[in-house]
């Protein structure tokens, strides 16, 4: 009887098993039955052993038990000391203790790190098997011997097929694999007869790699723990693989990167519009690529391997970004470039050497036309030019009331070239684009900003340009340090009227460079990025669409020259703007730095922000251009006055200036608080500004960060340093606090913090 009652309690912890969820292999049926097996062989190796280990595993499955199961736990434990109370040792006891704690022992949440509940388990299985085998006949344990032999050597039987097929296909696995790599990049480049073969090869290599790792020789892998893992993801991987390379096969010849070249000024909109197709089925097959890694991905993986699935998974997030860019530039491209009809973008260049909010002030204009892939230079010149167009008072603005509310004393409407007063993009296009129809402009759908810089990385395609005036052509090593310092300190060609003159230098670049731009041939999309993507980043050409379905693409691409949303988190931005009407700005370095104090408890903050003022403009020795102050004839020559602002979400709580106290007048704009003052910076002199703010963001273990850095005619260098309060330390490998910032004009970062 009591035999039989043991057997019945085995069964029964077989069948809760079975319900446990567990999956030590990953093939469905197979996880279902060793995981009902162990729960059976725990039982039996319980129902043999003493009565100290049925305490341990009582004690040890209270002790990892959370919620519901603390039930059964505590159970497991009553009847293990309980059992101290029967005058024998009754298997069917022990039966009980195993069939309840094995039920807990495989529902045990993750614990401290991967691996430790499995470890325990184990641990326990050793301990019950220790006892079992000294509390067993000769005979007994010779069959588990037996079983136990069998078992293993079986394991080692059925595995030896998948480490052999491994090595065999080893070399196509990785032939496959830097085929696939060169594929992408031959696409990338434009090189697309050779991303067909490179496709066709990777194709080939891991189809016939994954069928003779899926064959059935290699089917009794996916039974054995461990091992199981290991065959599924190299499998799973190449078949995925094979998959994606034979799409890409199938649709490349359609995606053919190299006809879209901007070729005499025109590109062809027909073939843009078909690739939407074609992209979208790849598209659409990344992204089950994606899906199919995630589900072969375990946490039982070998390092490597799981370092193979990370790998993985990031390629093809690359890869499917992309892809998500090309559909979406497809869908709406075409448009952009007049194939539903004309189009006309304001084209605004400005020079920050005479800074603005956003960037400097816009000193000539042009117009761009698109009409149904060709693209033109119709008009160009001077911002004068069209502020003399304006009606008497100036342009009436409408639609952007924070921007009237902010700047509105400073009276914009009659000053195209102060619409750049705003740090946000889609604010100053708004304004650009009524002040040039109230000029007589024709409506615009939309306006590229860009600076010296950014028309230096244009002249990457361009070549050299020859400016009328200018006594050197302009080339992209020497365009930004010609046209916003050299202009106007070396150039001097005797005019009466020398800032006219200069500003006919920018005028003009402007014009020969778009001209001879849109006219001639631009590369495949590779070269134009890695040429464009710098100035893009930095906020040196940026462009914005008032057609919305196309605002999406402008923001993914980064181009849209947006104002950063704190979200939630803090936010840090600083802008100069001219006071002097004088291009001294070019001599302005500026360097930020704030110092955070963030207590993840309650989400309090306080920064204290320092920012530094070097002013190397000369007292004498320049044209009054640049170191006389039209706007206060009284400041003396050299001066640099500006008009500070800080945006923030925290609230100010004070400010010095070299150490003297300093107050700040508050607005609002952008979404956040601003805090402004005007600063004189004496020629050849430092200024410190040192702002204190406070406030609160959500309370969380990670801190949120976004900076804004003004593009300014030196680079502006920032640092952010986060200190926890509290019992809290900074989650980080290196336990560094300290960013430092790149030259990018928008950039955000995540602190993570955990207690101390």
């Amino acid at each position: 009887m009591s035999r039989l009652i043991v057997v019945a309690l085995a069964v029964a912890a077989a069948v809760g098993a079975a319900f446990s969820g567990c999956h030590p292999t990953g093939t469905p049926i197979a996880d279902v039955v060793e995981t009902a097996a162990f729960a059976a062989g725990f039982t039996l190796l319980a129902s043999r052993s003493s009565r100290g280990t049925w305490l341990v595993v009582g004690v040890v499955a209270v002790v990892f038990a959370r919620g519901w199961l603390l039930v059964p736990a505590l159970a497991t434990m009553g009847v293990a000391f309980a059992s101290v109370f029967v005058s024998r040792i009754r298997r069917r006891i022990g039966a009980v203790v195993g069939a309840l704690g094995v039920q807990v022992v495989l529902r045990w949440p993750p614990a401290v790190f991967h691996g430790l509940p499995t470890l325990v388990a184990s641990a326990l299985v050793a301990i019950l098997a220790a006892s079992a085998w000294r509390r067993s006949s000769a005979r007994t344990r010779r069959r588990a011997l037996f079983v136990v032999s069998g078992l293993g050597i079986g394991a080692v039987v059925v595995s030896l097929p998948i480490v052999v097929a491994t090595l065999l296909v080893r070399g196509e696995a990785t032939a496959g694999e830097a085929a696939a790599k060169t594929a992408l990049s031959d696409i990338g480049g434009g090189r697309s007869a050779a991303a067909l073969a490179d496709l066709d090869r990777a194709a080939t290599d891991t189809a016939d790699a994954s069928s003779t790792l899926s064959g059935w020789i290699t089917a009794g892998a996916r039974v054995v723990p461990l091992v199981a893992q290991q065959a599924r993801f190299l499998a799973g991987t190449l078949t995925s693989a094979a998959q994606t390379a034979a799409v890409g096969v199938r649709q490349e010849p359609a995606i053919d990167y190299h006809r879209l070249d901007y070729h005499d000024g025109k590109i062809d909109l027909a073939r843009l519009s078909a690739m939407k197709g074609p992209m979208s089925i790849l598209d659409r097959q990344l992204r089950t690529t994606d899906h199919q890694l995630a589900e072969l991905s375990s946490s039982w993986l070998a390092g490597p391997l799981a370092d193979r699935v990370a790998s993985l998974r990031t390629e093809i997030g690359r890869a499917q970004h992309s892809a998500d860019l090309a559909v979406e530039a497809a869908k709406v491209l075409p448009a952009m470039l007049g194939g539903d009809g004309v189009r006309h973008y304001f084209i605004a260049f400005m020079s920050p050497s005479e800074s603005r909010g956003y960037d400097g002030f816009v000193g000539s204009y042009g117009l761009l036309t698109a009409d149904d892939g060709h693209v033109s230079l119709t008009q160009s010149g001077q911002a004068g030019d069209l502020e003399a167009l304006l009606p008497p008072g100036g342009a009436t603005l409408r639609g952007v009331p924070g921007f009237l509310a902010r700047y509105g004393q400073l009276d914009p409407g009659p000053y195209i070239r102060d619409a750049t007063l705003s740090p946000d993009l889609p604010t100053v296009a708004s304004v650009l684009s009524q002040e040039y129809v109230q000029a007589g402009g024709v409506p615009v759908d939309g306006v590229l900003a860009i600076d010296p810089y950014g028309l230096a990385a244009l002249l990457h395609f361009t070549g050299p340009i020859q400016v009328p005036g200018l006594p050197v052509p302009l080339t992209s090593q020497n365009a930004a340090y010609v046209l916003l310092k050299e202009q106007y300190t070396t150039f001097d060609a005797g005019e009466t009227n020398e800032d006219l003159l200069r500003h006919d230098f920018l005028q003009a670049a402007l014009h020969v460079a778009f001209g001879k731009l849109v006219d001639g041939s631009l590369p495949a999309p590779q070269a134009l990025a890695a040429a464009l993507d710098p100035a893009v980043v930095q906020g040196r050409i940026s462009f914005w669409s008032f057609h919305r379905n196309e605002q999406p693409l402008l923001r993914r691409l980064g181009i849209d020259g947006s104002f950063p949303a704190a979200d939630g988190g803090d936010l840090l931005a600083v802008t100069t703007q001219n006071a002097g009407a004088n291009k001294i700005d070019a001599f302005l370095h500026t360097s930020v730095l704030d110092h955070v104090t963030f207590n993840p408890s309650n989400g309090d903050v306080a920064s204290e922000v320092t920012i530094t003022l070097t002013n190397d403009a000369p007292a004498s020795g320049l044209p009054p251009i640049v170191i006389d102050s039209p706007a206060d004839p009284d400041l003396p020559p050299g001066t640099n006055r500006m008009w500070l602002t800080l945006y923030s979400p925290l609230v100010f709580e004070g400010a010095s200036i070299d150490g003297q106290p300093e107050t700040m007048s508050s607005g609002v704009e952008v979404g956040v608080k601003a805090y402004s003052n005007f600063i004189d910076v004496p020629p050849g002199a430092t200024v410190t500004l040192r702002v204190r703010l406070a406030g609160e963001v959500a309370s969380r273990a990670a801190f949120a960060m976004s900076v804004r850095l003004q593009p300014a005619a030196n680079p502006v260098r920032g640092v952010v340093e986060v200190t926890p309060a509290g019992t809290w330390r900074l989650k980080t490998t290196d336990g560094s606090a300290r960013w430092n910032l790149s030259d990018a004009m928008r950039q955000h970062r995540e602190f993570r913090f955990v207690p101390s």
